[in-house]
């Protein structure tokens, strides 16, 4: 027999037993030595039931494993009158006898005796003749002792909440039911502390203007590649790393793909022909420093591209002029049209669009016009683009990338216009919030132990020096500056608002507790506080099934993602003018515009757009699919 087996037989054995028990029928002389538990009703209170089972007169000190039992002899007629009590015990009217007396056959154990609680002695089947006295509970004697303060004499010192409550603070009322006391002081602590001053230090006016440029397009359409050679040609990668990519990628069969090892350093990434995640690096134009971002173009790693974007002040789109290749990304269901939606919606305004591969088309300028009129349209009256430049090259073979093509290219018989490096020279760099509240959003990590990071970051607002003080959001975590590495690998004492930076931090950090989408801040007022219910205006993209109350998704906002719920659809407005066309409509289907409060399952650092525009910016993907894209206009909690 099995253990399930035995156990089910063992259940009904012990369900006989019981059954048993409650039908046993005693005898008077044996049933007048049993003492009988007078039970009180829950719905009756005050009145004994008197309802005798054998159940009623186990006394307490039975042994749970049912190994001692309790036999009396039928014969045996003695009266509890007739019962010696125990010492220091009178049998009086209102005092309970103990329990177990009469023979026993347990071994060795003492009579089990039971406190007088002032019940009278009932015996079985006399009716109940004296009602049960009122007992006073005593009070216990930690309550005796307190006293009450005297009005005007009461002193007790302030936790930092409680200090911080006081001077105003009030703790954010989405972290007030779940997190810790603990936590909350750190809040009013971080909230309370003294605002970093203002400091005079300025970037050199000398230095070239910076401008983070993201790669995006669909996949195949050459984006690597084509800003690998890039990088080849302005002598960022030496011809001795490029010789040694040749000769690897020739042995794997992949030699067209050898410029673009120099972005795609992963073996992962080399082996499958495909970027999987972002590719950071650093070169310079004549007038600009350049912070490149190489954005995946599979759709599988769409939350890597919109991390990118979400850095970047102007984006390069690539597309590839191939019969067929052009039309399959552009198409619905390619990556072309999503990403340009997706970089609209993350605040990038300025877009070269780069028609690539045009060599494998013979240079052929009818092709050239028809990408370029069918994707221009789309991107200015479904994406909203104003700022947008096209130009014609080849990442494959060079031509029109940092020069112009020669007399002998067929491209120079038709385009006289720009090359692609001098467009990127061209682009501008956005107004940069360097006196404003720090905020650095961590892209990345490098190395984490209990007592120090090392952190990839993005400055959107303010200034990190070296020995600043910052505390990390949503964690409230405590840290300090000990060492800024800038964009371009140097050594700096200080980065500012737009700058890539590498910054050790110091403190005391719990294991696995900071990630990409955590937000660096100052303390004082201005200090950024974690929520997790927001009021947010959104534009619902081309979706099968509309949004309702109670759908789930996920919201991209900066490096974060963070599942959500929608919890309120509060009105349906206008596209054009933002005026309510409907209140608390039932659902947001495609093309539609709306106010709607959506709430995220942790805590997270972001806020309203008016305050901080690139942690304001909100995506909602669900299933795979961008379905809307808005800002926070408030928190709610």
């Amino acid at each position: 027999m099995n253990y399930e087996d035995e156990f089910s037989q063992d259940e009904d054995d012990d369900q006989d037993f019981l059954l048993d028990d409650e039908n046993y029928a005693m005898s008077p002389s044996a049933s007048q030595f049993m003492y009988r538990r007078q039970r009180l009703s829950s719905t009756n209170s005050g009145v004994v039931q008197n309802v005798p089972k054998l159940m009623d007169f186990i006394p307490d000190d039975i042994d749970k494993k049912h190994d001692e039992m309790f036999q009396f002899e039928d014969d045996v007629k003695l009266s509890y009158q007739d019962i010696p009590p125990p010492p220091g015990l009178s049998l009086k009217p209102g005092n309970l006898p103990p329990s177990g007396f009469g023979p026993s056959t347990s071994q060795g154990k003492p009579p089990a005796t039971v406190k007088p609680i002032g019940f009278s002695i009932t015996r079985i089947g006399e009716p109940m003749t004296q009602p049960m006295e009122e007992v006073e509970k005593p009070k216990p004697f930690a309550v005796e002792k307190l006293k009450a303060s005297e009005p005007g004499k009461r002193s007790s010192s302030k936790s930092p909440s409680r200090q911080a409550k006081a001077d105003g603070w009030e703790p954010p009322k989405g972290l007030t039911p779940n997190a810790s006391s603990h936590r909350l002081s750190q809040l009013a602590a971080i909230s309370s502390a003294p605002a970093t001053p203002k400091r005079q230090r300025r970037r050199d006016a000398a230095t070239k203007e910076l401008v983070n440029l993201v790669v995006v397009g669909h996949v195949d359409a050459g984006k690597s590649t084509l800003m690998g050679h890039i990088l080849c040609k302005l002598n960022f990668v030496d011809q001795k790393t490029i010789h040694k990519y040749k000769q690897e990628s020739s042995r794997q069969g992949k030699a067209s793909f050898a410029f673009a090892w120099v972005l795609d350093e992963t073996d992962e990434e080399r082996n499958r022909g495909i970027t999987m995640d972002i590719a950071r690096t650093f070169f310079e134009t004549k007038h600009r420093r350049i912070v490149l971002l190489d954005a995946p173009g599979h759709r599988d790693f769409i939350p890597n591209m919109i991390t990118g974007a979400s850095q970047a002040d102007a984006a390069l789109l690539v597309v590839n002029a191939n019969i067929g290749e052009f039309e399959s990304g552009f198409d619905k269901g390619g990556q072309t049209r999503e990403h340009a939606m997706l970089l609209r919606s993350l605040g990038v305004s300025q877009l070269i669009v780069a028609v690539n591969q045009l060599d494998k088309v013979e240079w052929s300028q009818d092709r050239y016009k028809d990408v370029e009129s069918q994707i221009k349209v789309f991107l200015e009256r479904t994406a909203g683009f104003t700022n947008i430049k096209f130009v014609p090259c080849s990442g494959l073979s060079g031509e029109n990338l940092i020069e112009r093509p020669n007399e002998s290219c067929d491209l120079r018989k038709w385009y006289n216009g720009p090359c692609l490096i001098e467009l990127i020279d061209e682009l501008q760099a956005p107004k940069r919030v360097v006196d404003g509240p720090l905020r650095a959003i961590i892209n990345d990590i490098f190395k984490s132990t209990s007592t120090s990071l090392s952190v990839s970051v993005k400055v959107e607002s303010g200034e990190i020096q070296v020995n600043d003080k910052l505390y990390i959001m949503p964690n409230a975590d405590q840290a300090l500056v000990k060492a800024v590495t800038n964009d371009d690998g140097g050594a700096s004492d200080c980065v500012y608002a737009g700058d890539q930076a590498l910054l050790t931090l110091f403190g005391a950090f719990e294991p696995d507790t900071i990630h990409p989408g955590h937000v660096l801040t100052s303390g004082g007022k201005d200090a950024l506080m974690p929520g997790r219910r927001f009021m947010a205006r959104i534009v619902v993209f081309d979706i099968p099934i509309p949004i309702m109350k109670g759908t789930k998704a996920e919201l991209f906002c900066h490096s974060l993602c963070e599942p959500v719920t929608f919890v309120k659809l509060v009105s349906e407005i206008s596209k054009n003018n933002g005026k309510v066309l409907k209140e608390r409509p039932r659902c947001l289907a495609r093309n539609k515009s709306g106010m709607v409060v959506i709430e995220t399952e942790r805590d997270v650092a972001i806020e309203p757009y008016t305050v901080c525009k690139p942690l304001g910016r909100i995506t909602i993907r669900l299933n795979g699919q961008t379905i809307a894209a808005g800002i926070i206009e408030s928190r709610t909690d």
